[in-house]
C-alpha cells in the first residue's frame, strides 16, 4: 500500500518494479528516494519478475525475454549511446563506437538510467529522446521495451535537477526505503552477517527518513541539512558488513575507524560496543542439542545475535523445530516474530513452511510478520 510522505504517496521498491512492469512500456518513470535506499536494484527485480536469469548489468542470457541495460547517468558520454554513421570505405551504415544498446539483438529492452537527473546538460537532449520517444540515434527500441531512471530528491541538494517540460512528460515515483524487518530479510539472503542484522533489528530508527519523520535527534540517517557525508542506509550497511565480518582480525580501533567512514560515527560507535557482547551469545549447536535447557541470554543484544546466528545455522527440519522451541521461550512476541520473519525468507522458506511450530506461530500471529 502506498504511504503518504509529505502528502506525496510513496511505494516500496517491489511496487516500483510492478508499476514499471505493467505500465512502463507507455510511461517513463523516474524513481526518486534518499541516497542509498536501493533504487538501482529495481533493474534486477524486473528481471526476476520477468522470470529471467539476469544477475548484473551486461550479464545477459540468450534465454532471457529482455535485454537488460544499465546506464550510469553521472558518467554518460555522447558515444555511449549508439548512433548510426556512414563508413566512408564501404559506403555502408555501421554502428558507431561501442553501443550500450545492442540493436542486433531483436529482444525488447529494459533500460535503467541511473542518476538520470545528474546528467550533464549537453547530454540531456540525447537522453530525452530515448526516454520520451524510445529512439537512440535513428533507431527505435523494439516494441515492449521499457525505459526508466533513478534519482535522489531534487530537494536533497546533491545536483539533481529536472526541467518542467521534461517533468511533465514522465512519471516521478517516490520510493520509500525499506523498513528494518524488510532489510533484514533481504540481508539474510544476501550474505550479510548475523552481527549486522542483529544491530539493524535493534536500531530500526536507522531506517528513518527525513521525508516522513523528525530526524533532528537521529544521528544515524541521511540529513540534507547536515554536513556529514557518512550515514546509515541499506547500501552503507551492506558495505560496512565487510568490516564487521573482520572486526576481530582488524582490531577494535581499526574497525571503528573504518566503520566511521562508512556508516558515520554514531552508528560505528554503537556497533562497536554492540559487537563486544558477542561473547554472551549461545552457540547454535548448543541450542539444537538442548533447546529447553540451554540458558537464554540476559542481554537483548546478545539474544538478537543468538537468534540471527541460529537462522544462519539451520539446515534441517529437526534443527528448525529445536530453534523454534528455543525462540518460543523468549518473552517478547515481537522478538519471536523477527526470528520467524527471517526463516520465512527465500533461503529457508521451504523448511519454515513445512515446520509445524513455525506454521502455528504464523497462524496465531499474522499481524506481527512483515
Amino acid at each position: 500500500m502506498a504511504k503518504l510522505v509529505n502528502t506525496v504517496p510513496s511505494v516500496s521498491i517491489d511496487e516500483c518494479a510492478r508499476l514499471i512492469e505493467l505500465t512502463g512500456e507507455t510511461v517513463t518513470y523516474v524513481i526518486q528516494s534518499s541516497p542509498g535506499q536501493g533504487k538501482t536494484s529495481t533493474l534486477k527485480l524486473l528481471a526476476i519478475r520477468n522470470g529471467d536469469k539476469w544477475r548484473k548489468p551486461g550479464d545477459n542470457y540468450p534465454t532471457d525475454k529482455y535485454q537488460y541495460v544499465y546506464i550510469d547517468g553521472g558518467t554518460l558520454r555522447e558515444n555511449d549511446l549508439s548512433m548510426y554513421m556512414p563508413d566512408r570505405e564501404t559506403k555502408t551504415i555501421e554502428q558507431y563506437v561501442s553501443s550500450l544498446i545492442d540493436f542486433n539483438d531483436p529482444r525488447p529492452k529494459v533500460i535503467m538510467i541511473d542518476e538520470i537527473l545528474k546528467l550533464p546538460k549537453l547530454l540531456k537532449p540525447l537522453v530525452t529522446r530515448l526516454i520520451l520517444e524510445r529512439y537512440v540515434g535513428d533507431r527505435r527500441l523494439p516494441d515492449g521495451s521499457r525505459v526508466f531512471g533513478t534519482s535522489n530528491y531534487v530537494s536533497d541538494g546533491v545536483n539533481d535537477t529536472i526541467e518542467a517540460h521534461v517533468g511533465n512528460r514522465i512519471g516521478l515515483i517516490t520510493m520509500r526505503g525499506p523498513k528494518a524487518k524488510e532489510w533484514i530479510t533481504w540481508a539474510g539472503d544476501n550474505g550479510v552477517s548475523a552481527l549486522t542484522r542483529a544491530w539493524a533489528a535493534l536500531n530500526d530508527t536507522a531506517f528513518a527518513s527525513y521525508k516522513d519523520s523528525d530526524i533532528s535527534s537521529n544521528p544515524y540517517v541521511f540529513d540534507p541539512h547536515s554536513t556529514r557525508v557518512s550515514f546509515v542506509s541499506p547500501r552503507s550497511l551492506e558495505k560496512n558488513d565487510a568490516v564487521v565480518k573482520m572486526w576481530e582480525v582488524l582490531g577494535f580501533d581499526v574497525a571503528l575507524a573504518a566503520m566511521c567512514g562508512i556508516v558515520g560515527q554514531a552508528a560505528a560507535e554503537s556497533m562497536a560496543n554492540f559487537f563486544k557482547m558477542n561473547s554472551d551469545t549461545v552457540k547454535p549447536d548448543n541450542i539444537f542439542a538442548d533447546p529447553i535447557g540451554v540458558k537464554l541470554p540476559e542481554k537483548t543484544a546478545a539474544l538478537f545475535m543468538t537468534m540471527f546466528n541460529l537462522v544462519d545455522a539451520i539446515t534441517t527440519n529437526d534443527e528448525m523445530t529445536n530453534a523454534m522451541t528455543f525462540v518460543k521461550r523468549v518473552s517478547s512476541k515481537e522478538l519471536q516474530s523477527i526470528f520467524v520473519t527471517m526463516v520465512y525468507a527465500p533461503k529457508l522458506h521451504k523448511l519454515a513452511k513445512n515446520n509445524a511450530l513455525v506454521s502455528q506461530f504464523v497462524k496465531d500471529n499474522p499481524e506481527l510478520l512483515v
